[in-house]
């Protein structure tokens, strides 16, 4: 049934589809033009995730997912997090307003471990936990240029984190904004964003600034308190002297207060947390004529959290959660070309994290890690690339991890690709499942996490097989995949009593396959259909051994419980049309059959629609131009439960909402 809804929408696209290109537009053309290959990659979008090579789509290892700056606009989403429901395959759900899970083909719960996150190649996971908290992230939407997301394994470019895939976004260039631009959000839920962009590009030096502003109530619901109040800086700047090298500076900073707290519920009052987190960036980049790079990157990000919480034994006395992170990584890259048809890049890396955070660990912790990767290009024949590279790895906790990939890629035609590829990818576990040691919330209280130590990272095998084609007649494109996943020694709780303490051990294996596409129509500018399709199986087995034996039956009901937690189906319509007098309008819809992630409660199928009504004036980036929008979440008022931990917010829906978004440039 679920299935049978989700394809009757796709047969009503299609049927929209046939009538934009049989009655509004001709046939097709007349003659068949002769496509060169160049051209037809150049019909492909350039990406650099994949293998740290610039490479067309079509040539790329991994299956990619590129969200561009057209469909970011399109979309409406005012967060970072909303933008990857355009992602085939990919779990976005919420815990409240502001706490955000985003994960990719299952072995997820709220901290998402197992999918590397970059900006601009900056990795913002950060110890203890090795998540990414997406609200403290100083960057806004607006100056996102396009969202590379790698579907599968990447750790052979990325190392650990990048088991199940890498999101890199990838911002707008130092100079891409001249003047001032003051935009602004105001609408239900409390929602008030504002921002001001300012900029110029010059002979040899660009810069650009964002400072922003962002307030709503998050579900407006009385369980919870999960407002959020958020000022951030974001700047960039490029210094370009004549001659091949090239500096890009960055920085920033974001300063939040967020409600937590769940109503009823005396370990869990109401309160503010307070978090401040900031970045430092430096690239140097050199350029030589016959193509070679090289390519220094230094940056160092930082995040601080304190949280004022109540003991459940003593819920007058307030105890004091703080968790102080920091990372610094710097990384030498070079790219060679090696001939017409082979390059290679190359390069080394050190990174240092210390956590201190005495709520957690007994003591604060620095780890040491080192890397070095390597990756070659060999065009084959015209037809026939191959890819192949590897990651070696110091994790810092007394493992050395080699991750290894391969692609074959095949031109059947300058215009249809098929692609073949393996590789092996692990997850270095994190500080906080390897040393936690949670003494407790009052004096004499028996501890609720005890770690163990002495874990082996997660590994993943992962086969895939892939077609990218173009149908130039049709003014269509198609990407789909097949997969097939094995990751073994999965991190998981290890209850050594009855219900506590908890530690962590490698207790289970899980299986994952299926398949998932992306289908664009795009017939002149700004009229185009986006349709992606995810088909989800999973299978779990216990293959660790529990610190207390007799606790079983509980993890056995995990691995039996594993099947639902990915949706057997998930996807995505997002649809825009250029009207007349400089007016856009664009349609989304999100689709996700019902799951229980492996820490929460049953979600309940989703089917969401949002709808953006654009109008522009005046001469695009010019003095005196603008847009006008409005924006209308979840429309059809769908109430679908989203991600939860207790049965107290099981059935907290995420509500229609509308804003008005304005822009002006001066």
């Amino acid at each position: 049934m679920i299935f049978s809804k989700f394809r009757m929408l796709l047969n009503v696209v299609t049927l929209w589809l046939a009538y934009c290109l049989f009655v509004s537009m001709p046939l097709c053309h007349a003659e068949d033009n002769f496509i060169s290959e160049q051209a037809y990659l150049q019909d492909f979008p350039v990406v650099l995730s994949a293998s740290r090579l610039s490479q067309p789509l079509s040539e790329a290892p991994n299956a990619m997912t590129v969200i561009d700056r057209a469909m970011i606009q399109a979309s409406g989403f005012r967060t970072i997090t909303d933008l990857f429901r355009l992602v085939p395959g990919m779990y976005v759900g919420n815990v409240s307003g502001h706490d955000t899970v985003v994960g990719y083909h299952g072995v997820s719960d709220q901290y998402s471990r197992r999918m590397q996150v970059l900006i601009d190649g900056r990795s913002v996971y950060l110890p203890p936990f090795s998540t990414v908290d997406w609200e403290d992230i100083p960057l806004n939407i607006d100056d996102i240029e396009r969202i590379e997301v790698v579907r599968g394994p990447a750790a052979g470019s990325y190392g650990a984190n990048s088991l199940q895939g890498v999101i890199n976004i990838i911002t707008r260039d130092a100079g891409s904004v001249g003047g001032l631009q003051i935009s602004g959000n105001k609408g239900s839920y409390g929602v008030a964003d504002v921002a001001a962009h300012m900029g110029q590009a010059g002979e040899i030096l660009d810069y650009r600034l964002t400072l922003s502003h962002r307030e709503d109530n998050g579900y407006g619901a009385s369980i919870l308190n999960d407002g959020l109040f958020s000022n951030q800086a974001n700047l960039r700047a490029n210094y370009h002297p004549l001659g091949p090298d090239s500096f890009d500076f960055q920085l920033g900073y974001s300063d939040s207060r967020r409600g937590l707290g769940t109503a009823g519920k005396v370990d869990d009052l109401f309160r503010d947390v307070n978090a401040t987190s900031g970045f430092q960036q430096l690239t140097w980049l050199h350029t030589q004529e016959n193509g070679d790079e090289t390519r220094l990157h230094f940056y160092h990000i930082y995040r601080n959290y304190i949280d004022g919480r109540f003991s459940s034994a003593n819920a007058i006395a307030p105890v004091t959660q703080l968790t102080s992170a920091d990372r610094q990584d710097l990384e030498l890259q070079n790219t060679i070309q090696l001939g017409k048809s082979n390059r290679m890049v190359a390069g080394l890396g050190v990174r240092s994290d210390y956590v201190k955070s005495p709520d957690y660990l007994v003591v604060p912790y620095a780890i040491h890690e080192s890397r070095i990767f390597a990756h070659d290009e060999w065009r084959i024949d015209s037809s026939t690339l191959l890819n192949i590279g590897a990651m070696a790895e110091n994790d810092g906790l007394g493992n050395t991890n080699t991750s290894p990939r391969v692609a074959l890629n095949y031109h059947i035609n300058p215009q249809h690709t098929l692609r073949a590829s393996a590789s092996v990818a692990y997850r270095t576990p994190a500080i906080i499942e390897e040393y936690i040691n949670d003494p407790g919330l009052t004096p004499g209280q028996s501890g609720t996490y005890v770690s163990q130590g002495n874990l082996r990272p997660e590994k993943i095998q992962s086969k895939e097989i892939g077609y990218l084609g173009e149908f130039s007649s049709l003014d269509l494109t198609l990407d789909v995949r097949a997969y097939d996943d094995h990751v073994s020694d999965i991190i998981f709780y290890d209850p050594a009593l009855t219900y506590w303490p908890f530690g962590f051990a490698n207790l289970y294996s899980a299986n994952y396959h299926g398949y998932e596409g992306t289908l664009k129509y795009h017939w002149n500018d700004s009229n185009n259909v986006i349709v992606n399709v995810a088909r989800q199986f999973m299978s779990c087995d216990a293959t660790g051994t529990l610190t207390n034996p007799g606790m079983i039956a509980i993890l056995q009901g995990f691995m039996d419980g594993c099947l639902s937690q990915v949706p057997d189906y998930s996807g995505s319509i997002l649809l825009t049309r250029r009207l007349p007098h400089n007016t856009q309008v664009s349609a989304g819809y999100y689709f996700q059959s019902s799951l229980t992630m492996i820490d929460a409660i049953p979600q309940t199928m989703m089917n969401r629609v949002d709808f953006k009504l654009t109008h522009a004036f005046g001469v695009y980036g010019k003095p005196g131009s603008g847009e006008l929008a409005l924006v209308v979440q979840n429309v059809f008022q769908d109430n679908y439960s989203n991600y939860s931990l207790i049965s107290e917010t099981s059935n907290l829906a995420f509500g229609r909402r509308a804003y008005l978004s304005a822009a002006y440039n001066f």
